[in-house]
């Protein structure tokens, strides 16, 4: 009987030490982010492996707006300890509510396995901007744009898709070139720290957009519609510096001055637009 119990003892321990050394994944698995840059990790288990590969991103919102997106990949060794450590900056300056969002994936001995977390956090806002630039200033500093995607009339762009869209002429023709173009200015002015007292317009044009369409050229009534909002995006865009607040921009985006927001990389062409309209 006592050896019966001993056997059954000794079962029921080395299920348990097996069912421990079998356990992969990060645990605990913790991190944050603020107005400077973002950091997370935890300890890893490998189970009988010495290895563990993995990747991650991590995204930052602003609403809905994704502001900056940071990808990595590679491989944690045993030998290197079971601790890990990942930490970034976000290279430009944030006002405003925030929120971090990290999905870390590992590809171990049992499968791969994910842990996702997020946090938000606010960063204090100077006074807002009172003056607004226009698209043809956007379309010449993509080195100062606050975002790398945008949707515009329920269509999300890069931001060199974007830069050729507002390259298209604009005289003439289609009336959504010149909504779109100022509807996309306004939002990226907004998004840079301006007065958002022009919302009610670009909901409109976001909405005309939406329903009829970009490059749809609207005739008649309609082509009036999206004119008047046109032309309330573009009053609004065309706001001009006064002479010390130009130069406390031109001091901002200088070369010494904060790091400014990457330019998006993605390849795009004007094919690639045409089909997002079909």
């Amino acid at each position: 009987m006592k050896r019966n119990a001993f056997v059954l003892l000794s079962a029921v321990l080395l299920l348990s030490l097996s069912s421990a050394a079998f356990a992969v994944g990060p645990d605990p698995f913790d991190g944050s982010g603020d107005c400077d840059g973002w950091t997370f990790g935890g300890k890893m288990y490998f189970g009988t492996w010495d290895y563990m590969d993995y990747d991650f991103t991590v995204e930052l919102f602003q609403g809905d707006a994704l502001m900056h997106s940071f990808f990595e990949e590679g491989t944690l060794y045993l030998s290197d300890g079971m601790e890990f450590m990942f930490n970034g900056r976000w290279g430009m300056e944030l006002c405003g509510d925030y929120k971090v969002v990290v999905t870390f994936w590992w590809y171990g001995e049992y499968g791969p396995g994910v842990k996702k977390i997020e946090y938000p956090f606010i960063c204090e806002c100077g006074p807002p901007p009172t003056c607004t630039f226009t698209p043809g200033y956007w379309k010449n500093h993509p080195e100062e744009w606050p975002v790398n995607h945008l949707t515009v009339g329920c269509v999300e762009y890069t931001q060199m898709e974007l830069i050729q869209i507002f390259d298209m002429p604009s005289k003439g023709g289609d009336m959504t070139i010149k909504l779109f173009h100022h509807l996309a200015a306004a939002k990226l002015n907004v998004l840079f720290g301006a007065d958002d007292y022009i919302m009610g317009a670009i909901n409109a044009g976001d909405d005309f957009l939406c329903t009829y369409g970009f490059l749809s050229n609207p005739k008649d009534d309609l082509k009036t519609d999206a004119e008047n909002i046109k032309d309330e995006l573009c009053a609004y865009n065309e706001i001009e510096c006064e002479e010390e607040e130009e130069e406390e921009f031109d001091a901002m985006f200088s070369i010494d001055g904060p790091a400014k927001a990457s330019a998006a990389t993605e390849e795009s062409s004007w094919g690639s637009i045409k089909r997002k309209h079909q």
